[in-house]
């Protein structure tokens, strides 16, 4: 893949490094966001096995768990690249995070969610983590054609009022820009604010990033119709290019155990650019 004259990714290393490491759902992750090849069957049936009857997905992925945002935003994530958007699986997801919904247009989990080890970033009764769940809540009706409803006009609007003047969503850096693509999606009445917010990432030194963080603010500032020539755009991608390594992945904030999803992420962003022509 050429990127300007900065050289070319090696996009054959990198599907040898999901073909050789990545499980069956990464592997179909990776052909159907390459190919366009559909999930098998029992690709699907992995995520209607372990969804709850309350449409959410568990905590950890284990079935039989409560129901968590978190773990139902990932599975849309996952979906999202399988072309399962539309899936009655996906409905029940989307209906589920609508039926959990504050008064206040926010998301948080259920204070049963105590009894589990959370992550750090998943802390009940914190504003940073109510902010995060709800830019990404907002971010998958987004992308699964609730625009219209009233619901996401009132997450919106819970975003916003924690939007500094620097364009900053408080808390987590990936909230600001999971929020920044919510904005852009949601049409030119929020252009400047989402602007505002994209100046505030630009201004973080690179440096501080970790790749999959780049891509995943790629992935959502691209969903919301952010050219490759915006020069935010433009200078990520070209620090992608030169973060990929020997082995084809990218690294991942999480550790090198989710290297699998940082790599299918930002070959992903580089597919959705038109940049893979040689894939």
């Amino acid at each position: 893949m050429r990127l300007g004259c900065e050289g070319t990714v090696n996009v054959i290393k990198s599907i040898g490094f999901i073909g050789e490491k990545g499980s069956n759902l990464e592997k179909a992750r990776i052909n159907c966001i390459l190919h366009g090849t559909p999930p098998q069957q029992d690709d699907i049936h992995s995520f209607a096995q372990i969804q709850n009857k309350d449409g959410g997905f568990p905590f950890g992925m284990v079935k039989g768990n409560l129901s968590t945002i978190n773990e139902s935003t990932v599975a849309l994530w996952w979906m999202e690249e399988l072309d399962l958007l539309s899936s009655p699986i996906a409905k029940q997801a989307f209906a589920f995070l609508l039926a959990i919904q504050q008064a206040d247009g926010s998301w948080e989990e259920d204070p049963q969610l105590a009894n589990y080890d959370l992550p750090p970033w998943i802390q009940l009764g914190d504003l940073k983590t109510r902010l995060y769940l709800t830019a990404y809540a907002t971010y998958w009706l987004s992308m699964g054609g609730y625009r219209s409803s009233p619901a996401y006009r009132k997450a919106i609007h819970f975003l916003l009022r924690h939007q500094d003047q620097s364009g900053k969503i408080y808390g987590f850096w990936h909230t600001t820009w999971i929020a920044m693509g919510v904005f852009l999606l949601a049409g030119k009445r929020y252009e400047n604010v989402a602007n505002l917010g994209i100046q505030a990432l630009a201004e973080r030194p690179l440096e501080e990033w970790d790749d999959s963080q780049i891509a995943w603010a790629l992935d959502c500032l691209s969903r919301g119709g952010l050219s490759k020539t915006h020069p935010f755009i433009t200078t990520c991608l070209k620090e992608l290019y030169r973060r990929q390594k020997p082995d084809g992945s990218w690294a991942s904030e999480d550790g090198e155990a989710f290297a699998m999803g940082a790599t299918i992420q930002v070959i992903k962003v580089f597919k959705r650019y038109g940049l893979l022509s040689n894939s």
